[in-house]
């Protein structure tokens, strides 16, 4: 788990491309209502998932051993990792002498079909970034 106050490698690269749908969203509405332009935002596909190899590794691993690591997670979460092991394992099968975390590290960082998040997620993290919380967060 990440502690309070963590800043993950890639925040900055998710957060421009949540930018980015953003705008796009906005530009594709006659009509701007936010909580349409929220879900819009985080059912685009995106350049990668957004959960360092480090903890995709992890729940992978788990789900390999069995273990119900994906009982406890919100929906959206549950259903990433469930992507990221299923092509995790469909790379396995055509790459068997493949180490695990070479896979993970491959599926993490290749396009994901949506950025799996909440809406009300995303839209604070856009107005957190209209704000510059995340360049500030950084001079403290």
């Amino acid at each position: 788990m990440k502690y309070h106050g963590c800043v993950l490698d890639f925040t900055d690269q998710r957060n421009d491309a949540l930018m980015k749908a953003y705008r796009e969203a906005i530009c594709e509405c006659e009509q701007i209502c936010i909580a349409d332009i929220a879900q819009r935002i985080v059912n685009k596909p995106c350049e990668r998932f957004w959960v360092s190899e480090e903890r995709a590794m992890v729940v992978c691993a788990a789900l390999m051993q069995g273990k119900p690591i994906l009982e406890p997670m919100r929906p959206t979460k549950r259903e990433m990792f469930q992507e990221i092991y299923k092509r995790v394992m469909d790379m396995k099968k055509g790459n068997e002498d493949c180490d695990l975390l070479t896979l993970v590290v491959h599926v993490v960082n290749s396009p994901a079909p949506k950025f799996y998040m909440r809406p009300r997620c995303a839209m604070e993290i856009i107005y957190k970034v209209k704000k510059g919380f995340y360049e500030n967060q950084f001079r403290r």
